[in-house]
């Protein structure tokens, strides 16, 4: 996954899946990246999309949103979702963080994420659009019985219509299902 710059440069993003695929950030129905933080920094804004942001790892930041509001954003694995068009400063704890990021235009739909701490299993829901090991390992079975292993850092993307597997996590893995529910 190439970087590239954030929509303001203060920070680089890896795009993971884009719906439809082939559009922009103009014209995305929703994105997920992984972002990475190095420095205090503000963030890109987004009219009309809503934006959810899990840590996957450091320290953490700290959001301060309009109104003197904080939002520490220091647990791992823990969403937080806000508007896009929110003036959001973030102050970088202790060293650069990787975030993963959901945003989904408020006006096509709507959009969510699961965290399921393994070991587990179980069959994803029918709007289950992307997974991400965020760590450990995790076996994907279809219908057929054709099995996927896939590591930290290892993502799928679903299509709409598409038949959902299973998902099974190994001990201490972390998996990120987003669910999208367009309007």
């Amino acid at each position: 996954m190439p970087a590239v710059p954030w929509k303001n440069h203060a920070g680089i993003t890896r795009e993971l899946c884009i719906e439809p695929p082939g559009s922009d950030l103009n014209t995305f129905i929703w994105r997920v990246s992984v972002a990475e933080v190095a420095a205090d920094s503000a963030f890109s804004t987004f009219d009309g999309i809503d934006r959810t942001i899990v840590l996957l790892n450091g320290s953490g930041l700290h959001l301060q949103l309009p109104g003197g509001l904080l939002h520490p954003l220091t647990s791992a694995n823990q969403p937080f979702t806000f508007a896009g068009e929110l003036q959001v400063q973030a102050t970088v704890q202790g060293g650069a963080t990787r975030d993963f990021n959901l945003m989904v235009r408020r006006c096509a739909a709507t959009g969510s994420i699961a965290v399921y701490s393994c070991p587990q299993q179980l069959l994803l829901a029918a709007n289950a659009s992307l997974l991400f090991v965020a760590r450990g390992e995790a076996l994907l079975t279809n219908a057929e019985g054709r099995m996927q292993r896939l590591r930290a850092g290892d993502r799928v993307c679903f299509g709409e219509g598409q038949a959902r597997p299973q998902l099974q996590c190994g001990t201490d893995a972390v998996v990120l299902a987003v669910h999208i529910d367009k309007k």
